[in-house]
């Protein structure tokens, strides 16, 4: 991930309760490779604040930088297109396996 990439948070976000505070740097970090709990849990232990305040922060950070957001969707997208293949494979694997005990 290029130092470029990385927008400065904006405060633009209309919830009232989330302060406007940048991550981390390794949270940010966490976030360029898909790992969103794991950004959240270093929002905590840095800021020493507690879940729903951190999430909130993570979140309104997400929202301000548009290419992060995308790459998040798309990493998504594909844990949950690589969990339906497996599910496929286990039931035409459970099929043929019945077939051919049966």
């Amino acid at each position: 991930m290029p130092s470029a990439s990385i927008q400065p948070s904006s405060c633009n976000v209309p919830a009232a309760s989330v302060m406007c505070v940048a991550l981390p740097q390794a949270a940010v970090s966490a976030l360029w490779r898909g790992q969103v709990v794991e950004a959240i849990k270093l929002v905590r232990v840095e800021q020493n604040v507690g879940l729903k305040e951190a999430k909130e922060q993570v979140e309104a950070y997400v929202h301000t930088q548009p290419a992060l957001r995308s790459r998040l969707v798309q990493t998504h997208a594909d844990a949950r297109e690589g969990l339906l293949r497996w599910v496929i494979f286990f039931l035409v694997g459970g099929a043929g396996l019945f077939f051919f005990l049966a």
